[in-house]
């Protein structure tokens, strides 16, 4: 028994056990999915193995919709590293996914295995010794010799071509192509044939509308996903319209079309995913005249201006259309049917087992992340962290390893911490730290057998990155949050390619972000803003105010100027204190973070807020005074909070003056600057007037509703415990050596922090 299960585990037993690359990606996770509910409906017990191959291009770790659906319904079983499986198929979705190593896969005992070709191009392109080592790693994996099962003739000619020794099924197994004849036109009668094009994932990029289409006024073009047209093409002849794939998905965007013009190559797709999901809604499909073999009547073939001139006179002629309509319907149910499918895997396994006794199984057995954590001018990098760790479901334990001084935060939420010293702690040279860093790293991943490793910081270091080199079974994540300086850190941008997934929580001010990671942004996954409290974790006023002793009844005031270690806040923080204190009426509150290395003197009367995190105590403010660091930031916008932001202008820092002046932009917020000490008294006097800070208080509610409703670290977790249970095959990257770090980091006081790497 392997030995990361539960005690007392079993094999897992299913009819068929589909391993596949569940991701939005250019691989057709949708036929993938309808192929597993078409099972699950013939009555086949269904088990999912998650591979994450590099081999196949998709947006980064999100999982296609339709198997999501499958899996969270529990219709499909998703079984994790070092499971056993015992089944009658074993079938493997698309040959790349063994392009690679695959480490982690489950054991797999099956009576069948097949391994489906799906991209012709990509097997026939590869050396005979590549092909031979893949198939020799689908055998490991699927444990012992396999059938390969062309989806296409295009594909069963390119196996003929590179490995006509290979074993090959006697039919050609044609993908399912996800159901969407319930798609209805949103106008029954169109007065210019609309033309569309759509991506199922980002990864699968369009072109540029070709001229011939912008030119023309006889069509009206359609597009969702990012914009598909040169800026400069204005005025244009043919109406453009262009949806957000974020707000309108795949059957609503065919509602709106006549015909799907997506610049596809038969060699490379023979079946392309968007053109099976348009056939099915009813939209024809206009491709190139390689593809007439494979789609018949179904679809309409020739260059740009054939086609253009062929959608015209289509939809002049209504009997063509229907005619065309009603062939995409006839292949639809003799070539890509859920029935076509079930009827070759009953051929094959005969039907599905019905089990007298069925005992419980653990597919998914207790696991482990490592988070691990830079030292930090704040504690932005282990807030985070904590936040998406306490929303990890029970059977995932976090381990906390931090450069931090700051770690015994996470013991006290009741997570195992580790401190590692930083080099700049005992003056040690970069390159011998990071040699030191790489065998502590390897040390904590032999014990605590991480399945996931999650960086958060600015600098994945090289020891952290020859540490994962070692243990190629653990998935890498770099929460990576934005508004980096103009030129910061380019190299660190570029390890990116070492991780398996880089995630960039969301900063409310985005639009007004111009450093470096805004140009990686189709590389990263973005999620909402991370908080560490939903909003209703927040005690009471009336609890948060007893807990602070301050009064309720008064206009309480919060100071939060920032740990003051690589920016002098004094001189502000003394004046907000010396107006506010005293005044009838008013309370304050001073925060003191827990690794400012010094304390200010300040009057008796004033509370000291210490407990973390600080955002447990918002409601008993009315206003604040603050430093605009990420955390800050979105916990004060998510409360609604009228806040004078006092921006740390540190040039090693992320920009914090940028959310500042969008809080001002937004009328929610207030701004001053360190070297601007006399519009500290104005600024302070606008924000405790109960007028203006009544109109903030709004605006930040409307602020708060729009980008701040959901907390990103919810969606995080659920990314996390995707990749816990997933097999990983990567492709080899070459990282840089030791000595080609950031020149910055060799000197001394050098910390890395939760703006940038700075020197002390």
């Amino acid at each position: 028994m392997p030995s990361d299960l539960i005690p007392g585990s079993r094999s897992i037993k299913v009819d068929i056990a589909i391993i596949a690359d569940i991701r939005v990606g250019d691989v057709a996770a949708p036929c993938h999915a309808a192929a597993a509910s078409a099972l699950v409906g013939a009555g086949y017990s269904v088990a999912i193995v998650p591979v994450i191959t590099g081999a196949i291009p998709a947006d980064p770790y999100r999982v296609d919709p339709d198997m999501a659906d499958l899996l969270q319904a529990g219709t499909v079983r998703r079984v994790a590293r070092g499971a056993s499986i015992e089944c009658s198929l074993a079938l493997a979705f698309d040959a790349r996914i063994f392009a690679a190593p695959l480490t982690g896969c489950p054991q797999i005992h099956a009576t069948h295995r097949l391994v489906t070709i799906e991209r012709p191009a990509a097997l026939a392109m590869q050396a005979r010794s590549d092909l031979d080592r893949l198939r020799a790693r689908a055998e490991i994996a699927m444990g012992g010799s396999v059938n390969w099962c062309p989806t296409s003739i295009t594909a069963h000619d390119a196996m003929a071509f590179a490995v006509p020794d290979w074993p090959v099924t006697d039919v050609v197994w044609a993908p399912v192509a996800p159901d969407l004849s319930h798609v209805q036109a949103d106008a029954a009668d169109r007065a210019r044939p609309t033309i569309g094009r759509t991506r199922i994932a980002r990864t699968r990029p369009t072109d540029v509308w070709p001229d011939v289409c912008l030119s023309s006024p006889l069509v009206a073009l359609r597009a969702r996903g990012e914009p598909t047209l040169a800026s400069d093409v204005w005025p244009r002849a043919a109406p453009v319209e262009n949806w957000s794939d974020k707000t309108l998905n795949m059957a609503d965007f065919f509602a709106k079309l006549d015909l799907l013009f997506n610049p596809d190559v038969a060699a490379n797709d023979p079946y392309p995913v968007e053109a099976l999901m348009a056939i099915s809604a009813g939209v024809i499909p206009c491709l190139p005249e390689s593809y007439r073999e494979l789609f018949g009547g179904a679809a309409i073939y020739g260059s740009d201006e054939e086609l253009l001139q062929a959608a015209i006179k289509l939809k002049l002629d209504n009997q063509v259309m229907t005619s065309a309509r009603q062939a995409g319907a006839a292949l639809m149910k003799v070539v890509f049917s859920r029935d076509v499918f079930v009827a070759r895997v009953k051929a094959l396994v005969g039907a599905p087992e019905r089990a007298t006794f069925a005992p419980a199984v653990h597919a998914e057995p207790n696991t482990r992340v490592l988070f691990y954590s830079t030292n930090g001018i704040g504690m932005g990098h282990l807030t985070r962290q904590l936040a998406i760790a306490r929303r990890l479901p029970e059977r995932i334990q976090p381990v906390f390893v931090s450069h931090s001084r700051a770690v015994d935060t996470v013991r006290r939420f009741g997570f195992v911490g580790e401190h590692l010293p930083y080099h700049a702690t005992y003056g040690e040279v970069k390159a011998h730290w990071n040699t030191g860093l790489a065998e502590a790293l390897n040390a904590m991943f032999a014990f605590y057998k991480p399945r996931v490793v999650i960086f958060d910081g600015n600098m994945p270091f090289i020891g952290m990155l020859m540490a994962l080199s070692d243990n190629p079974a653990i998935t890498s994540v770099w929460i990576r949050r934005a508004m980096w300086g103009l030129g910061r850190d380019m190299e660190a941008l570029d390890r990116a390619e070492a991780l398996d997934l880089v995630v960039e929580p969301l900063d409310p001010a985005w639009s007004r972000d111009d450093g470096p990671t805004v140009a990686r942004a189709s590389q990263v996954r973005a999620v909402p803003p991370v908080r560490i409290l939903d909003q209703a974790e927040m005690p009471s006023r009336v609890e948060a105010c007893a807990a602070l002793g301050l009064d309720p009844s008064d206009t309480n005031v919060l100071v939060a100027t920032g740990a003051g270690n690589n920016f002098d806040m004094a001189r502000i923080t003394g004046q907000v204190i010396d107006r506010v204190h005293g005044r009838a009426g008013l309370g304050c509150a001073l925060a003191e973070w827990q690794i400012a290395q010094d304390r200010l003197d300040v009057p008796d009367s004033i509370a000291r807020l210490s407990g973390y995190p600080f955002s447990q105590y918002l409601s008993a403010f009315d206003a604040a005074v603050a430093a605009p660091g990420y955390n800050t930031f979105c916990e004060h916008l998510a409360a609604g909070l009228p806040t004078l932001w006092a921006p740390n202008e540190n040039e090693q820092m992320d920009q914090q003056i940028e959310r500042a002046r969008y809080a001002v932009d937004q009328r929610c917020g207030l701004m001053v600057r360190r070297d601007a000490p006399f519009d500290v008294a104005s600024a302070l006097s606008d924000l405790l007037h109960s007028k203006t800070r009544g109109a903030m208080a709004r605006a930040g509610g409307r602020v708060a509703a729009e980008c701040m409703a959901q907390n990103g670290a919810s969606e995080v977790a659920q990314i996390v415990t995707d990749l816990a249970v997933s097999s990983v095959a990567r492709m080899p990257y070459a990282y840089a050596s030791d000595t080609e770090d950031d020149p910055s980091t060799d000197q001394p006081g050098h910390q890395e922090h939760d703006g940038a790497t700075t020197l002390s």
